[in-house]
């Protein structure tokens, strides 16, 4: 459940980050791209992946908007997103990022306690910001090399560095620790579900671009390195196609929604 968000939440958010050029020639955008010695390989996944999307999750997804009200779509979003914010603090610990640990533990704090379980995003209205963050960045921020970029079946970009991590957000999910089957299986379908929804729109601008495949890889890679960097745009790859404030006058923050009725 927590990979189909990672693949299509903060990965494709990253194509609006990352500037990925979309009106380009194919070679253009291809030139872009770093080394991607499995790309034989990762191809087809990424195509199997975003046919799932297509004819699977995105179809389930939009009859989920039609039979739910904004609210309780709100809420559901909230929720996931609540439960996953130990490994994001966690996560910022680890990188001795203080300041955004308590950030983020108090996020969890406040929404657990008077956002009822995380149905109301309680903090947002405190102005407590929300951040991103994994084990792959972690390590990355330790210093330890990327890897081969890796494209996973049902899961999405990911690299040899950020692997361990994804056992770590596996043992960390909610339906981990929930000990009937049913239960399980209905917070893993109800995940699901609530990903699609959320980021339809976003692949959508992935399948629109010039070379998708290229598109995604560029986006997730760059977002990567953006989260290591701690947020700072350092590469000028990241710069184009940017509308930027000048570097005296600070960017708004951005705060992440889901969809409203």
């Amino acid at each position: 459940m927590k990979g189909w968000r990672a693949c299509l939440g903060s990965v494709v958010v990253a194509a609006a980050l990352s500037g990925c050029a979309t009106t380009g020639g194919p070679k253009t955008v291809a030139q872009q791209g770093p080394d991607d010695p499995l790309q034989a390989v990762n191809r087809p996944i990424f195509h199997f992946n975003m046919g799932l999307y297509d004819y699977v999750l995105k179809p389930v997804a939009r009859g989920y908007r039609a039979v739910t009200p904004g609210f309780f779509r709100q809420g559901v979003s909230n929720v996931f997103a609540n439960a996953d914010t130990p490994y994001i603090f966690v996560n910022d610990f680890l990188q001795g990022r203080v300041q955004m640990g308590m950030e983020d533990l108090s996020r969890f704090l406040v929404n657990t306690i008077f956002g009822l379980g995380g149905l109301f995003d309680v903090a947002n209205k405190l102005d407590l910001p929300k951040h991103e963050n994994s084990l792959g960045v972690t390590l990355g921020v330790w210093g330890v090399p990327q890897g081969p970029y890796l494209v996973l079946p049902f899961y999405g970009p990911s690299s040899l560095r950020s692997l361990p991590g994804l056992a770590l957000a596996i043992f960390t999910g909610p339906t981990y620790y929930v000990s009937s089957s049913n239960a399980q299986y209905a917070l893993t379908g109800m995940g699901i579900i609530n990903t699609g929804y959320v980021n339809e729109p976003k692949i959508r601008m992935v399948q629109e671009a010039v070379n998708p495949y290229v598109f995604m890889r560029n986006a997730w890679e760059q977002h990567e390195q953006y989260l290591i960097d701690g947020g700072k745009v350092t590469s000028s790859q990241l710069l184009q196609g940017l509308d930027l404030p000048p570097p005296s006058e600070p960017a708004a923050p951005s705060r992440s929604t889901a969809d409203r009725p």
